[in-house]
């Protein structure tokens, strides 16, 4: 499997996890004994780490494109 490939999994990986890290943590939240502005801070927190990761993405798919065409036999 190339690094492209893998890059793309990863960071599809890590935004699910993040996406469900903040689906649990907004639904204990609600139903637990939190202050009212939880909610909203969860999902700044969420939101900017999820967001970080989507900025990232094209830098790293292009660091591993370059690094699967260095490793690549000529043609």
């Amino acid at each position: 499997m190339s690094r492209r490939k893998r890059t793309v999994i990863v960071l599809v990986l890590i935004e699910l996890l993040l996406a469900g890290g903040w689906l649990w943590l907004h639904r204990q939240s609600t139903l637990g004994h939190a202050s009212p502005d939880a909610p909203r801070v969860i999902g700044q927190t969420f939101g900017a780490a999820m967001g970080l990761i989507l900025a990232l993405s094209p830098f790293l798919y292009w660091l591993a494109a370059r690094n699967d065409k260095r490793k690549s036999p000529p043609a």
